[in-house]
């Protein structure tokens, strides 16, 4: 077939194509009509036969392109045998149709590549025409990447890519990649006016639309211009998390710095309207307690929860935090109520009360700590001593015995025999062995043993406080560090204490029953306050 067309087809006979697209890569491209104008004066002045013209406006970025297709099985057809374009990148930005191209062209399918800068012909060589196609796929790609980095990065300084939804404005004004979002000077105060027809629970949104709509003159910006909103766009309005400040981006949440139109209490409260369950995902890395404490009667997690009422004598949202068993195990048939947010904490600033030691007490507990290391270090660098001697003692076993053994003395093996030297050997590298983790162990043992008792003071002088002042996720971190196990039933939750704040607990007991007019706020003197941190220290070694 091929072989019938080059001779029947002895010139060269062309099909202009066309193309023109909105995608970034193709932005400075002249229009499709400025191309045709410049093709045709291309033909004229070669006397370029064309048979047809093909155009479309389309990305080259993916393959599929209609005209594109059509033109190439025309091609095949034996309607043509060259294409006019404006550059090779008209034809191909992406690897299968440039591939295809210069398939054409090496079988001689396509004879001619015309365009107003140079002509790519059937025996040419092809490195040039592969450079230009595949410097067009990969400009696509770079482009690709450098938009998604760009995109990603507004996006992490809290200004939302794309456009912006009705109500707000994008900056066109600002530099590429930092560009801010404003609100709408006319549309903001409108679409604030619909959030308050909602937040009654009076008004569908087909009827807030129709007011917005025919009353409030509200109109959204397409490119066809201003036009009515439907009631489809209603519900984008009062499900999307941008109008409390917040919104998603490849699947990752983001607080945005634009200026909120609704607070997070009313968003939650119409969701609830609308009959909508979920709530923004980045809402729930923020409760607290959340996957810590055990339900005491099912064994189920305790969940947290936030419920939104609206109060109608004030007019205003309040929200409550509850914690409730998830009953996820439906043949127990838990019986447990939810406990309010301020009545568990107050269960556990009363524990972390049980560890509190007065901030006076720590300089002296960390004293202490550091002199009875000192010496316990004068003791133990005697002990690391003897061990490196037995260490050196061992490692000369072994180097004598392997002397003996490649010795010419030993030819015959009857100084040693194979079967004595594995044996010795093996027990003597299993000595080594152990003197070497004793080594080890005795040293990064002592080192951990100060650092976690420093910390454990620490945290027993301030947790409290940082409780009570710190953020849900704060106060997660602290009852986290305090307990290893968390059981909630009938209204009272149980902490199992780490066992250094067990002796703590123990040791503020102990010295409170010995001194009963002793306040562990205020120390009398050092001699109280460093027998209050020995009765500590001692029930700790106990």
């Amino acid at each position: 077939m091929r072989a019938k067309l080059s001779t029947q087809m002895e010139k060269t006979v062309y099909l202009m194509y066309l193309r023109k697209s909105t995608d970034s890569e193709d932005r400075q491209i002249q229009s499709i009509e400025d191309q045709k104008k410049e093709l045709e004066r291309i033909a004229r002045q070669f006397k370029l036969e064309i048979k047809g013209i093909y155009q479309e406006n389309m990305s080259a970025k993916k393959p599929g392109r209609p005209e594109f297709n059509r033109m190439l099985a025309d091609i095949r057809k034996g309607k043509a045998n060259g294409i006019l374009c404006w550059k090779l990148n008209r034809l191909a930005r992406n690897p299968i149709d440039g591939g295809e191209i210069m398939w054409l062209v090496q079988e001689g399918i396509v004879r001619s590549i015309q365009t107003p800068g140079r002509e790519y012909k059937t025996g040419d060589n092809v490195i040039i025409m592969s450079v230009e196609l595949g410097m067009a796929s990969q400009y696509v790609l770079d482009l690709s990447r450098d938009v998604k980095r760009g995109m990603l990065s507004k996006a992490e300084k809290g200004w939302r890519p794309g456009r912006a939804p009705i109500g707000y404005r994008n900056d066109k004004g600002g530099e590429q990649g930092s560009k801010v979002i404003h609100t709408d000077d006319e549309k903001f105060p409108i679409v604030r006016k619909m959030w308050d027809l909602m937040l009654t629970g009076e008004y569908s949104v087909s009827k807030i639309l129709d007011i917005a709509n025919n009353e409030w003159g509200l109109r959204r910006t397409t490119r066809k211009g201003e036009e009515k909103l439907y009631e489809s766009h209603g519900y984008v309005i009062f499900t999307n998390p941008f109008y409390f400040g917040e919104y998603e981006w490849n699947g990752k949440p983001y607080q945005g710095k634009h200026r909120p139109m609704v607070t997070r209490e009313e968003f939650e409260y119409v969701q609830k309207l609308l009959g909508i369950k979920s709530k923004p995902q980045s809402r729930h890395k923020d409760l607290p307690y959340r996957g810590t404490i055990r339900c005491g009667e099912c064994g189920c997690h305790i969940t947290t929860e936030i419920k939104t009422k609206r109060i109608k004598s004030k007019g205003v949202l309040k929200s409550f935090i509850y914690h409730h068993c998830t009953k996820k195990k439906p043949e127990a048939r838990c019986q447990q109520k939810p406990i309010v947010h301020e009545k568990l904490n107050e269960q556990i600033m009363a524990k972390l009360d049980s560890i509190t030691l007065p901030e006076s007490f720590l300089g002296f507990a960390l004293n202490i700590l550091n002199r009875d290391n000192e010496l316990e270090t004068d003791n133990r660098n005697i002990v690391i001593g003897n061990m490196q001697k037995a260490l050196k003692d061992c490692q000369e076993k072994i180097d004598n015995l392997l002397k003996v053994y490649i010795s010419s003395g030993n030819s015959e093996k009857e100084l040693i025999s194979d079967e004595e030297f594995k044996t010795q050997k093996t027990a003597l590298l299993r000595e080594k062995t152990e003197i070497e983790q004793k080594l080890d162990n005795l040293s990064r043992r002592a080192d951990e043993w100060l650092e976690l008792t420093e910390k454990t003071f620490k945290f027993a002088v301030y947790a409290k406080h940082n409780f009570d002042k710190g953020d849900y996720k704060t106060k997660t971190s602290i009852l986290r560090a305090l307990g290893s196990s968390f059981v909630l039933k009938d209204g009272k939750i149980e902490i199992t204490l780490r066992k250094q704040y067990q002796i703590i607990e123990k040791g503020i007991e102990m010295t409170k029953a010995q001194n009963p007019r002793l306040e562990l706020t205020s120390f009398a003197s050092d001699k109280t306050k460093t027998a209050s941190f020995e009765a500590v220290s001692a029930t700790w070694s106990g």
